[in-house]
Parts: structure tokens; sequence; C-alpha cells
């Protein structure tokens, strides 16, 4: 809804792009600040905070927008903000999980949050669209502060052990973040789990750049086309979601993490191979995105619970700031790239470089993070 205010009322698409960039960079940058911070407080204080800001926030848009008041520099500081506060929002929540419930229970919960934001992802911006044209940019602003504050409220009625809070209060915030960088340098294990993170991040975020360009491509109507391939995408999200999180996997989660990065790798061979020789129908495309979708679930649920079974409780902040860095940084990274290689080769040459890339990248991965997990000596 804000793109599309600024767009409509400045007609600028650089401020549009301005406006965005802002709703990013911020995270990009505080990951492993946040990360020390939630190490050194308690997660539920840090995610209450984060969504009250946040309601906050968006509630003096919705003023100023009713007074008519509300200027483009206003929306770039409400952007800046809210991507502050979810700085420490999304690193806070699965740094908390393994404080919450018992390790055979962690994968299916990752999977059940993933689920949650599947969905999101596809109804958010269809609700946001709908809400527009319905009642306007100063209903989606109330709804959108209400959504943070009733969410404030609920969070404040999570239980969560104290016991560690404020381990290292006696520290500095820069202090804590150095002893966070050592204990992931010495454990090459997890830089192996972050790279996968970036890679995972970064061809996912090439895909989306692809998908309007193949979308046009395809014939008919190219919007059209689109909303097709990014709903087989988000269902394909739901779908394994749903799977996993009604399973109880306590012990394949590494061969989960890298089978499933794998399969990302021979789905976008695939796809760029079919389109090359034109064999790829809109029907199969939907199912390839399908199974992206399944497989980026997979993915993603199975490096968060390695993660929270293997790094020791008073660092999971600083190494899930870590990992939120590197996802914020490699999308748009991908996204930039992928739209200057889209300049000089059409999309399927990208898909299956994009392909290629992945599948030694995995099988390396793989072989690395067994070496030094089957290695590393207990802290």
């Amino acid at each position: 809804a804000v793109a599309f205010l600024v767009l409509e009322t400045t007609g600028s698409p650089a401020r549009m792009g301005l406006v965005l960039f802002c709703s990013i960079f911020p995270a990009m940058l505080l990951g492993i600040v946040a990360g020390a911070v939630i190490d050194r407080h308690n997660p539920k204080h840090i995610i209450v905070l984060a969504d009250l800001s946040r309601g906050l926030i968006v509630a003096a848009l919705a003023a100023a927008f009713a007074m008519e008041r509300l200027e483009f520099t206003h929306l770039l500081l409400a952007q800046t903000l809210i991507s502050v506060c979810t700085a420490f929002f999304d690193p806070a929540i699965p740094a908390m999980l393994p404080k919450l419930m018992d390790r055979e229970a962690l994968t299916r919960a990752n999977a059940q949050t993933q689920l949650i934001g599947g969905i999101a992802t596809i109804a958010g911006p269809a609700l946001g669209g709908m809400t527009v044209a319905w009642g306007g940019y100063l209903t989606v602003f109330l709804i959108n502060a209400a959504s943070y504050l009733l969410s404030g409220a609920f969070e404040s009625f999570i239980h969560l052990p104290s016991a560690r809070a404020g381990a290292e209060s006696h520290t500095k915030v820069g202090e804590d973040i150095r002893t966070g960088c050592r204990y992931i340098a010495r454990r090459k294990e997890l830089v192996v789990i972050l790279g996968i993170v970036g890679v995972i991040h970064f061809f996912v975020g090439a895909v989306e750049a692809i998908i309007p360009v193949m979308a046009a491509g395809l014939g008919g109507d190219g919007a059209a086309n689109m909303g097709f391939l990014q709903t087989s995408f988000g269902l394909g999200t739901v779908v394994a979601g749903l799977f996993i999180g009604t399973r109880t996997i306590t012990t394949t989660e590494r061969h989960l993490l890298f089978g499933s990065v794998f399969a990302i790798g021979l789905l976008l061979l695939s796809m760029g191979t079919l389109t090359a020789f034109g064999l790829a129908p809109l029907i199969a495309l939907l199912a390839l995105f399908f199974g992206v979708g399944c497989a980026v679930i997979c993915a993603g649920t199975s490096f968060r619970s390695i993660l929270q079974q293997t790094v020791a409780l008073e660092m999971l902040g600083r190494v899930f700031g870590f990992v939120s860095s590197v996802g914020n940084i490699s999308i748009p990274a991908a996204v930039l790239v992928a739209g200057v290689a889209l300049t000089h080769c059409p999309p399927h040459c990208l898909l299956i470089v994009s392909g290629t890339c992945l599948l030694p990248l995995t099988i390396g991965g793989h072989r690395l993070y067994s070496l030094h997990a089957s290695t590393r000596r207990p802290d």
C-alpha cells in the first residue's frame, strides 16, 4: 500500500524505490547488533516492544494521513524505523523457540512458523490491494497499526524462562558482538550453514527477478502469468509447511537442508532447459515453481532447527542476527545481479546457470558441514 501511495502521489518510481529501500536497509545492517541485544535481554520483551513500536509508528502515519499532513519524508522515516524494529523482532523469534519447547518439537515449530509466513506472503499483498480499493489508504494504515498492537498484546502472555537473561549484562554490546563473531568463526560448521543461507536467499532472490520477464514471454496476459507463478510458489511453501509441521524430525535435518537446496538446483536447471527448448507450458512451470516453494520451506525449516539444536542458548540471538543480515543482504544483491544479467541474456540462460551453480555448491557444502560437524569438540 505504501509503495502504491508514493507512486500515486508523486508519480516517481525512483521515490517508490527509495521507500522500499528504507524498508530493508536498516535490517541489513543491524542483524548482528540486534542479535547481541537479544542475548543480553529477555527476547519476549524485545518482540513485544518491537510490535508495540511498529503499531505506534503506523498509527502516527494514519493520523498524519487523516489530517492531510502526510509527507514523503514521513514515509521514509516510518519505513526506516519499522525496519529497525523488524531487525530486532525477526532473529528474536527463532532464538526464543529453544527456550519454549523440547528439541524434538523444534523442526515442527519452525515449519509452522514458516507456514504462517507463507500464508501471509500470499494473502498480504492481495488483501492490501483489495483494502486500498475498498477503503482507501487510511483503512490500510488503521488495520496495520491495530494488527501490530494486538500482536504485542498477545505476545505479553508468553511465559519465557529468564534464567539466562542478562547473563552478559556486565559486558558492552561491542564486546558481545566480537564474542559472537569469534564463536561463529571457530565453529566451521556454522560458517558453512551461514554460507548455505546466503546461497538459498541469493538464488531465490534471482528467481524473483526472473519471474516477471518469464511471465511476459509466456504469451497472453503477462501480469496474470506472473500472479499464477508467484501463487504456485506460495502454495508450495504452504503445503510443505503443513506437511513438516505435522511430523517429528529429529535426526535428518542436515540431509533435509542440503537435499532441499540440491532439489532447488535441479528444479531451476529443469525449468531453464525446458524453457530453452520451448517445452515448458505454463502448467509445467507452475508445477516446477510449486516444487521450488516446497524445497525453500524444507531448507528454511531445517537450517533453523540445526542452529537451534547446536548453538549455545546464550549465543542464539547473535547467530540468528547473522542469519538475518545474510538473508537481507543476499536477496537485494541477487535482484540487482539478475536484473543486470537479464539485460544481456534470456531468463532460461540465467535459470540454467543458477541451477548448475547450486548443484556443486550443495555437494561441497554438505561434505564440509559433515567434516566439521564430526570433528567439532564440545564447547
